[in-house]
């Protein structure tokens, strides 16, 4: 279980790597926040300044709307935000390894976490 204090420190990381994000694709806080279909752009202002997670729902969309690897970045919001899910899916393996794994698969090859490389089906 997750501390306050580390909750805390994980919605700031994730929300300093949304504004890094944003900022770099050129996207003020109202248009990210239109493009991504949310009513109020303090939404994002709120996620970035690390006053709410980033709803799940929204991993995808930002991901997406940001041209950010989809896989590193719901992996990365699942670590930080629910690592506890993450753990129980992924145990110790590392971010970079199991985007490794779920692009392979999205390609439709196989890919096997124990041996860190992909093989044609």
């Amino acid at each position: 279980m997750l501390t306050e204090k580390k909750k805390q420190r994980n919605h700031d990381q994730m929300g300093l790597a949304l504004k890094e994000a944003r900022v770099r694709e050129g996207y003020s806080q109202k248009a990210l926040a239109d493009s991504l279909g949310i009513e109020y752009y303090t939404m994002i202002s709120q996620m970035e300044l690390g006053y709410m997670s980033i709803p799940p729902t929204l991993w995808t969309p930002i991901a997406d709307k940001l041209r950010l690897d989809r896989s590193d970045w719901v992996l990365r919001c699942l670590t930080e935000i629910m690592p506890e899910v993450y753990h129980a899916l992924f145990g110790i393996k590392s971010i970079k390894e199991v985007a490794q794994h779920l692009n392979a698969l999205d390609k439709g090859q196989s890919f096997s976490l124990d041996q860190s490389k992909a093989n044609s089906p």
